[in-house]
């Protein structure tokens, strides 16, 4: 059974508790659909660290984290592509470890 985490915007985390992200998860729609008929698990949700100098730092630890936990693919919230200064960097270097897949649900980028 693959493993995957998601990540989403801390500001957006404020206002939203990733409902989108979970149902579209959980009905295996939208980004998630390649997980239509095979068993994927959600080991962890959780949100950036939040804009600034250490930004993609705080990214990189929870993807160790989740690569502890047997991640390999990593979702990157689509509210990260409007909003999220730090997004093409967190492909960049999240995608040197793991397949990261940059949509959850929505409109696709």
């Amino acid at each position: 059974m693959e493993k995957i985490g998601l990540i989403n915007c801390y500001k957006t985390a404020q206002n939203c508790g990733g409902k989108g992200c979970k149902k579209a998860y959980k009905e295996r729609r939208d980004g998630f659909e390649r997980y239509a008929d095979e068993a994927v698990k959600m080991v962890r949700f959780t949100h950036c660290h939040g804009c600034g100098e250490k930004a993609l730092a705080g990214v990189m630890k929870e993807a160790d984290k989740m690569a502890k936990k047997g991640v390999t693919t990593i979702y990157l919230s689509s509210c990260m592509q409007s909003v999220c200064k730090y997004h093409d960097a967190f492909i960049a270097e999240l995608s040197k470890r793991f397949d990261v897949i940059d949509y959850t649900h929505g409109t696709e980028k």
